[in-house]
């Protein structure tokens, strides 16, 4: 299997998972909504299970984002440079990156098991599952930079 079968198979499976995600989020949402307003009240756990579980929605898109080369801020710095020194920049932004995602994965880790113990006033949510979004997806995110940059940081026209 090649590296770049890898990398588009992590993408694909973050962002299935992330668009179940999103899919919760719409339907506590809607569920929210139409219950205030139709019925004149809401899920008491409603507001805070979603702002918990888009923790995940956000490091599980992040995955994606570097396989497809969207993050915002990486190709407006990469613009900046003649077009012969994109890839080299491309990969410096991505080093620096990489950096980033080490830190937040060794404190994220640390942080989740200090609250490990710990549940959400409203929904009950053991604290662990959302704290555990920052380490795992600064994980994911490590791996998929490492496996884009063995790659060539391309990606095809049909993905």
């Amino acid at each position: 299997m090649k590296t770049r079968d890898i990398s588009r198979g992590l993408a694909r499976g973050c962002e299935l998972i992330a668009a179940a995600i999103l899919l919760v989020v719409c339907l506590i949402n809607f569920t929210q909504v139409g219950g205030r307003y139709l019925l004149g009240t809401s899920l008491s756990w409603g507001e805070e299970t979603m702002r918990y579980i888009m923790m995940w929605l956000m490091m599980l898109g992040g995955v994606a984002a570097v396989y497809r080369l969207e993050h915002m801020a990486v190709e407006g710095v990469q613009d900046l440079v003649l077009a012969k020194y994109r890839h080299f920049m491309r990969g410096a932004l991505y080093a620096l990156g990489g950096i980033l995602f080490v830190l937040l994965a060794y404190y994220g880790w640390s942080a989740a098991m200090r609250n490990a113990a710990q549940n959400a006033a409203a929904s009950g949510m053991p604290m662990i599952v959302p704290y555990m979004a920052i380490p795992v997806g600064s994980v994911l995110i490590l791996v998929q930079i490492v496996l884009c940059w063995i790659s060539g940081f391309g990606i095809e026209e049909n993905d």
